[in-house]
């Protein structure tokens, strides 16, 4: 319940605020003050939500302890609502010079008051947003950076892996065409170098994935699913179980590869960390006809905790994570939305709590992008 403080010099005006405001004392929770010094120790001491206060008062006026607020990094932020007088101009230029975000004029009629109080504390609610949602936005700014930098250096990394891995594979290779092993090394050395081929291509797969360009060209649905879970194939819990069903025609999108990787791949990622204990992880290609449209539809279910239907409303907002802090940044979804957005397709989503969620992907068939 937020907490709305009244200072005014005059014990009849708070005791005629109160009766004002009684019916929503289970809305508000009012606190009163007869004094700016006794306003500001209920403030320092209580979570104050707003302030109206009178204008003139002896001691500390309205505008004097408006300006002890406004230079107090901890208070600052409070909105403040003065009380003037209908003559009172230049009082009431002097207190929205100094910060105050509504005046109300004496006698104060019931409607209005409320009216305000309910625009204050919806603009603070407003304000209060956007400020976490900038304190996040910087903190997500200095990570991309960080992961920009690590990025470069994983380049870097990744080639000469890539050269690393063609001398292991060409120096095996050549072993086993002398044919100076015994059967026994011989097997061996063709061990060697099946991973060797296989590091390669999984190196390969990585530095096609973190190219960045806007080439288009027709990409086969099933050897992008199939490339995407050889990439996480190393990262997947032995617990979860994949189970891909590969459609049995080839399906063809004209688009940028990368992006439809990103797409898919975020999603992957998504069900398989939402499982903690064991599950299963399902991908499924088909065809349909959908609003008259020749569409493809891409499935991909978990068997996770599910979600509830607020959580689902908010999934694709920028930011927005369930994780734990600092283990999810909230722009996977995010970011899943926009390209396929940007490809003229659509996504659902359906999930229920305890009973995993499926995330429906599509794209119309005869679009050329």
């Amino acid at each position: 319940m937020k907490k709305i403080l009244f200072v005014d010099d005059e014990q009849f005006v708070l005791d005629g605020l109160n009766r004002l405001l009684w019916e929503y004392r289970k809305v508000w929770e009012l606190t009163f003050a007869l004094n700016g010094k006794e306003a500001l120790e209920i403030i320092n001491n209580e979570d104050i939500a707003l302030i109206i206060s009178d204008v003139r008062m002896p001691g500390m006026s309205g505008l004097e302890l408006l300006e002890k607020l406004q230079s107090d990094e901890k208070t600052k932020k409070i909105p403040v609502v003065i009380l003037t007088g209908d003559q009172e101009r230049t009082l009431k230029r002097q207190a929205l010079d100094l910060g105050a975000v509504d005046l109300l004029n004496k006698p104060i009629n019931k409607e209005d008051l409320v009216s305000r109080i309910n625009n204050v504390l919806k603009l603070k609610e407003y304000q209060d947003i956007i400020i976490e949602k900038n304190i996040a936005l910087g903190k997500q700014l200095v990570e991309s950076q960080k992961m920009e930098l690590v990025g470069v250096m994983a380049a870097g990394a990744v080639h000469d892996l890539s050269n690393l891995l063609s001398v292991i594979i060409g120096y095996s290779n050549l072993f086993i065409e002398e044919s100076s092993l015994d059967k026994e090394d011989a097997v061996s050395m063709k061990k060697i170098r099946e991973a060797g081929d296989k590091a390669s291509g999984l190196v390969s797969q990585i530095l096609r994935f973190s190219r960045l360009d806007d080439d288009l060209s027709p990409i086969n649905i099933g050897n992008l699913i199939d490339e995407i879970l050889s990439i996480m194939e190393v990262t997947v819990p032995r617990h979860i179980k994949i189970k891909w069903n590969r459609p049995d025609e080839d399906i063809f999108l004209e688009g940028n590869p990368i992006k439809f990787q990103q797409v898919l791949m975020n999603l992957c990622i998504n069900a398989i960390q939402s499982m903690e204990s064991t599950g299963k992880l399902k991908i499924a290609v088909r065809k349909l006809l959908r609003k008259g449209r020749h569409s493809i539809r891409i499935d991909v279910e978990d068997t996770g905790p599910g979600m509830d239907k607020k959580t689902i409303e908010k999934i694709f907002d920028p930011l927005f994570t369930t994780k734990e802090p600092g283990e999810g940044t909230g722009l996977g979804l995010f970011v899943v939305k926009h390209i396929i957005d940007e490809y003229q397709g659509s996504i659902e989503v359906v999930s229920e709590k305890a009973k995993g969620t499926i995330f429906r992907v599509y794209f119309p068939l005869e679009q050329t992008y």
